[in-house]
């Protein structure tokens, strides 16, 4: 892919086996012509997870269907619809879906070839509903953040905490309405724009693309310009991502 052209990756890609009932499918990558941003989805089993490992960089899970909990060091969190998580280089942490339902998580890092290294080690669990300034995980329940509306057509939800003094990596989720458009603003680096529900059209600079299928993912490139349109007859919800 040449450098500065928005590319699409289509949802749909074969995914791999990274663990027991955890399959991982990349849309964004060092290797895809995103080296400084990796964006994928991860499949999770009833029964399935990740054990315990870190990486040399942040890493941001947001879960969009289903529900599943990350771990990390022994505390729990239940991920359910467009909740997210961030958490910081070096942390341990991992993930189990121990419903009766397949769970798909959205999961970004700031750098296009993410590194992980697993261990045996761990912890007693215990149960947390939210995360504060006394561990270093972010944790954004997507029921509580703040929604700043455009009109009654749209609306944008912050899914990482602004307060966050390790956060790496940014996201929001853009919320159409049938047959409504939004322009968004300019941005300096690579965004990845994941389709989580409905179907959009997204043009960059003289670029357009039809988002049409669950997971369907357009690499922006820092400078250009975008435009989201709903021209379906259901409301449609876009996560939009970027290293910090």
């Amino acid at each position: 892919m040449a450098d500065g052209v928005a590319f699409m990756t289509p949802g749909g890609i074969e995914g791999r086996e990274l663990a027991q009932g955890f399959e991982v499918r990349g849309y964004l990558s060092t290797e895809l012509g995103s080296a400084g941003l990796n964006s994928g989805s991860a499949t999770v089993s009833p029964g399935g997870g990740l054990p315990y490992h870190t990486h040399p960089t942040g890493e941001l899970i947001i879960c969009v269907a289903g529900q599943a909990d990350v771990y990390v060091t022994g505390r729990r969190y239940r991920l359910s619809a467009l909740d997210a998580i961030h958490v910081p280089s070096g942390a341990a942490h991992g993930l189990k879906n121990d419903s009766d339902q397949v769970a798909i998580m959205h999961t970004v890092f700031p750098t296009g070839t993410p590194e992980r290294e697993f261990f045996d080690e761990g912890w007693d669990v215990v149960d947390c509903a939210s995360s504060d300034a006394s561990v270093p995980e972010s944790l954004v329940v997507h029921a509580d953040a703040q929604v700043v509306t455009l009109g009654e057509s749209a609306s944008v939800i912050s899914l990482t905490d602004p307060g966050d003094p390790d956060r790496d990596v940014a996201a929001r989720v853009v919320c159409l309405e049938p047959g409504a458009a939004l322009e968004l603003p300019v941005e300096a680096h690579d965004q990845s724009m994941f389709l989580s529900s409905g179907a959009v059209l997204c043009e960059v600079d003289d670029q357009r693309f039809e988002m049409a299928n669950f997971c369907d993912t357009v690499c922006v490139r820092g400078g250009q310009a975008r435009r989201l349109e709903n021209p379906g007859t259901e409301s449609a919800t876009v996560v939009i991502s970027e290293a910090r």
